[in-house]
């Protein structure tokens, strides 16, 4: 989904708690010195031994859980609890607790649910309460129309997706149930099992062109989540409460909202065997799951050793973002897609930049800071993405670029045009057959505007998106071309070379 942390402005109740969104740097009011594990960029660095050294544990509590804090985030801000009927834009999929929300335009500049949303589907997305479930979600058919329907956990990973790829045009109804349920599926449901009290459901149905829109919102009418009594009985779901961030609360220094906000997560946890063990240490930081984060645990010394560990694993995600996997031309790829295994860092970095991804064999997320000489992207500058023909990017569904300032917006443009891809309008291809696209801020003019993706006047960067990836792309063997700056040379003809 990739979209809390630089969204809609926040409801009241958590109108404080967006400090995992900031940059590190503005988590403390004045500057504090790097710790020993700021420039760690694995994880087995930063968990590899047992410690009860206050700045380690804070370092690894903000590492481990940056995800669950912002996905409790996502789900606080999508569903807003204090006003949880609320009248919501079109452009966002957002409804109360249990409640099935629905986009009814691709997203645009305002759309600010989350980080980099994508702009080639709509969304149909709910924030589940397992607890109030079991639940019957029934989807209509699709036809030869793209559809995914991912199943997020409280963790940001994915262990769940179904839609076109697993299952043509049509999929059976999905039975959603939490971890405590023991008791079968339906006859003819599909079972998705939670592993937490809580569950995104994120549906993305293709937009091909603006005139899908009115076909689109009748299938996502079609689409309608129950509450399953029992045989052949379904009911309306419930709004149940949810607990508040307590990073909310004014009395929480700016400094350690963080491990608030996840002393609050905490609560609602269930921790596998090896996370039980690492949430006993961080108890020596006054970080329990039975009464969240208490400040009242931490002496002068022990406090300012907190802080700094805070501070430190925000930088340390914030540099993993810039290296999610493999680098090819610039871009970075991670092939791990929605899976993270015990490679907390990644899942953090994942979180940070593109929350809730889908799984690898469902698309590709490649991302572009730099370009080809390793600068960082800058409007200011202009650029050329050059495709050969033989260098498409390999796809069984569909494919686009979309540009974002550096905070993970869209970037608002004369075109309204946000992202570019096989299905833009007019896109026009050289006589060999190669794709050249010219990122910047003025319109390239000389018959160039159909390949045109606009461009702010201050840093952005890129992400692509490989629907339904080929195995080229999803080895490996296949890599985005570099982002060139235009030299006068690159101008004068439509036309790429072979890479």
């Amino acid at each position: 989904m990739s979209q809390v942390c630089r969204g809609f402005p926040p409801t009241s109740t958590i109108r404080r708690s967006l400090h995992l969104c900031m940059a590190a740097g503005l988590v403390l009011s004045a500057p504090v010195a790097a710790g020993p594990l700021a420039d760690a960029t694995k994880t087995e660095q930063l968990f590899a031994k047992r410690s009860t050294d206050p700045y380690t544990l804070a370092v690894r509590a903000t590492v481990w859980g940056y995800p669950l804090v912002r996905a409790a985030q996502l789900r606080q801000k999508a569903t807003q609890p204090d006003n949880p009927f609320a009248s919501r834009p079109q452009t966002v999929a957002t409804a109360a607790l249990n409640r099935l929300g629905r986009a009814r335009q691709l997203a645009d500049p305002d759309t600010r649910i989350g980080v980099a949303p994508n702009n080639d589907t709509l969304y149909v997305l709910a924030f589940l309460d397992t607890e109030d479930g079991p639940f019957l979600l029934d989807t209509p058919d699709f036809g030869a129309r793209y559809y995914t329907f991912q199943f997020g956990e409280a963790d940001s990973s994915t262990h769940h997706s179904y839609g076109q790829s697993s299952h043509g045009h049509k999929l059976p109804p999905i039975f959603i149930v939490g971890p405590a349920y023991r008791g079968a599926a339906p006859e003819g449901a599909l079972m998705v099992r939670s592993d937490q009290r809580y569950l995104m459901v994120a549906g993305r149905i293709l937009v091909a062109r603006a005139e899908d829109l009115p076909v689109v919102h009748q299938l996502e009418d079609r689409i309608a989540l129950s509450k399953w009594l029992g045989p052949d009985r379904l009911g309306p779901t419930t709004v149940s409460r949810q607990r508040i961030l307590a990073g909310a609360g004014a009395d929480v220094p700016e400094a350690l909202k963080p491990l608030a906000d996840l002393g609050t997560v905490l609560q609602d946890w269930r921790p596998t065997p090896e996370e039980s063990q690492l949430l006993q240490s961080f108890e020596a930081i006054g970080l329990t799951r039975q009464d969240g984060f208490n400040l009242g645990r931490l002496n002068t010394s022990q406090r300012a050793a907190v802080e700094a560990g805070i501070v430190d694993g925000l930088k340390i995600i914030r540099a993993k973002t810039r290296n999610l996997g493999a680098m090819a031309n610039g871009w970075s790829t991670s092939y791990s897609g929605s899976t993270f295994g015990k490679d907390y860092l990644l899942r953090a970095a994942v979180a940070m930049d593109q929350i809730y991804v889908v799984d690898k064999d469902e698309a590709l997320y490649p991302v572009a800071h730099v370009d080809s000489v390793g600068a960082s992207l800058d409007g200011r500058t202009a650029y050329t993405i050059c495709f050969a023909k033989s260098d498409l990017p390999p796809v069984n569904a569909f494919w686009s670029i979309t540009l974002y300032y550096a905070k993970g917006f869209l970037v608002p443009n004369s075109l309204k045009r946000y992202s570019i891809g096989d299905r833009t309008p007019g896109i026009a291809y050289g006589k060999n057959g190669s794709l050249k696209l010219y990122v910047q801020n003025d319109d390239p003019g000389a018959g160039k505007t159909a390949n045109w993706l606009p461009a702010p006047k201050e840093g952005f960067m890129l992400m692509m998106r490989l629907y339904r990836p080929k195995a080229s792309a999803m080895t490996g063997q296949w890599h985005p071309p570099a982002i060139k700056r235009t030299v006068a040379s690159s101008t004068t003809t439509d036309a790429c070379s072979a890479q």
